[in-house]
């Protein structure tokens, strides 16, 4: 459990508590990789937080306590819960207030209600939230708790213009949050966490943008990163520049935010929904799909009909969008082959035109064998050119075989998978669903598809090739050819496309899907490997066919 949590804290290490104003995002793709990676190892993180609850409930099982220490035990599992299961939230913060009835004090009474209220209103019930907090007596709180009780009547009243977004009571539920924080800015220390916070809230509704942001980003280097506060700062800073239409720095904040809801397993979170909203916007309709399901997976798991709602008037648009992508990327591919076709066929004509052109050549040298030693010296260098001109037709009689071959079972394979994930979307298997849409088997079965026709058509060009490069090789480097059927290693595949002409190291990692430095260090230790280091790749590049 501690190892899961130091490599959470370690891949969070790449994202820098702030950003300047005015700089867009530099790790952009950084932060997008250290999301990826939390939400792949996010069961991980839920056994974590799962065991954390566990050891307190056998713990507060085993111990006699009396009513104050098992309010305080309740109100301890009512926090780990509260961003993370509804259900639970909401039985431990109802035993807090059978509790508090049997103590009676005023304090512990507000402080369970408000609790109460505040699961109440994230889920969506807005009006028994409301009850709750109007059987609270201001009048005998303390300061702490009038700051959240006020916190919460103003957090109550966003939520509902988050529920009533596009109509006409959005600007009455925010303007009731303005009121409640300009309430807290009369009472909270001006220096905690509640005055800046609703002080920089309730100056950017005024208008003040840029001041609220500045006040925010000075604030957060304080704050933890796997803290909840920290989530919650870094999504209202997105927020703010969305008013100022920074998609960027949006986009930024976003990613910080539901970096430290993941690592936190935070279930009731937004930042995942609007950053899937700014990808679809951007096109990139797979992964905002992807990021949906996650939203949505994260507001089921909590029980939070407000998160529910939001993600389902998104998935519409999702949906929506990656069908029109799906359909157009099958009309290119249709397009592609019907292109391919027409080539193969062309290629087809133009090898047997050439075959007809080697006879007849061969026919006409035939005749001018006679002719004296000029014309010898001549006929030598148009058989060289003929030599040339059967092994180009033997690559192509390969190559294309091999290549349509390769492309059939791929298309066929890639129809078979549409196939397989069409019926699970329909079936609403998103687990599987989403199990298959990660896996990289099917790239991997790819790569090696590609890989052993590539190794069989270059063998059969150059049979010999092996044999050849170990004539190359000093004694001690020599490479095995003692298998009834060869293959080629990658080291070999490297020697292979240089014979092809193919030098650039970038091409050659492309092509067989290795990192640049990985190339290079290939090429380096097979020079040290040869008997002559200087011209080792010249003479690979002269190796014959016959």
């Amino acid at each position: 459990m501690k190892l899961t949590r130091l490599i959470l804290l370690l891949l969070t290490c790449f994202c820098p508590a702030g950003a300047e104003a005015g700089e867009s995002s530099p790790n952009k793709q950084q932060l997008y990789k250290t999301l990826d990676s939390l939400i792949a190892c996010q069961p991980a993180v839920i056994k974590e937080k799962e065991h954390r609850i566990r050891v307190l409930t056998d713990g507060m099982a085993v111990m006699h306590l009396d009513d104050k220490q098992k309010y305080q035990s309740c109100m301890k599992l009512y926090e780990e819960y509260q961003a993370f299961q509804f259900d639970s939230a909401f039985y431990y913060i109802n035993r807090c207030m059978e509790i508090q009835q049997r103590i009676g004090e005023a304090d512990l009474n507000a402080e369970s209600r408000i609790a109460l209220a505040h699961i109440l209103a994230v889920t969506g019930i807005f009006r028994k939230a409301q009850q709750i907090l109007d059987g609270v007596d201001v009048s005998r709180l303390t300061t702490k708790r009038r700051v959240e009780y006020y916190n919460q009547l103003g957090e109550l009243n966003l939520y509902r213009s988050e529920m009533a977004e596009h109509t006409p009571f959005t600007l009455e539920y925010i303007d009731s949050a303005q009121y409640y924080r300009q309430l807290i800015l009369q009472i909270a220390p001006k220096d905690s966490y509640d005055y800046i916070f609703n002080q920089a809230t309730y100056i950017c509704e005024k208008g003040d943008i840029n001041r609220a942001i500045g006040q925010l980003e000075r604030y957060l280097p304080q704050l933890h990163q796997d803290e909840r506060r920290y989530s919650i700062v870094t999504s209202t800073l997105a927020y703010f520049y969305s008013r100022k239409q920074d998609v960027a720095m949006q986009e930024h904040y976003l990613l910080l935010s539901a970096i430290c809801d993941m690592q936190g397993a935070i279930m009731e979170n937004s930042s995942l929904r609007m950053l899937s909203s700014i990808l679809l916007e951007r096109g990139e309709y797979a992964k905002a799909y992807s990021y949906l399901l996650q939203a949505s997976d994260d507001a089921k798991n909590y029980g939070s009909r407000l998160r529910s709602l939001q993600v389902a008037r998104m998935a519409p648009l999702i949906n929506r969008a990656y069908d029109l992508q799906r359909t157009a990327s099958e009309h290119r591919t249709r397009l592609l082959l019907g292109i391919i076709s027409v080539i193969a066929l062309f290629l087809i004509g133009t090898i047997a035109y050439i075959l007809s052109l080697v006879k007849k050549r061969r026919l006409a040298t035939e005749q001018i064998s006679r002719m004296n030693s000029e014309l010898t010296r001549h006929n030598e260098q148009m058989q060289e050119l003929n030599t040339l001109m059967k092994e180009s037709n033997r690559m192509k009689d390969e190559y294309i075989g091999r290549f349509l071959e390769l492309s059939s079972n791929l298309i066929y394979r890639s129809e078979e998978r549409l196939k397989l994930l069409n019926r699970l979307a329909r079936d609403r298997k998103m687990d599987e669903l989403y199990n298959e849409l990660k896996s990289y088997k099917s790239i991997s079965e790819a790569t090696r598809l590609f890989h052993q026709n590539f190794d069989t058509a270059f063998l059969n060009i150059y049979p010999d090739f092996i044999q050849d490069v170990n004539r190359l090789m000093t004694d001690e480097n020599q490479f095995d050819t003692s298998s009834a059927s060869p293959r080629l290693t990658t080291e070999l595949r490297v020697l292979a496309l240089i014979r092809l002409g193919i030098s650039d190291n970038q091409a050659i990692a492309d092509i067989l899907r290795s990192s640049l430095t990985t190339i290079y260090t290939y090429r380096s230790k097979l020079k040290a490997r040869a008997i002559q280091r200087d011209s080792f790749e010249d003479d690979i590049r002269h190796i014959a066919t016959y």
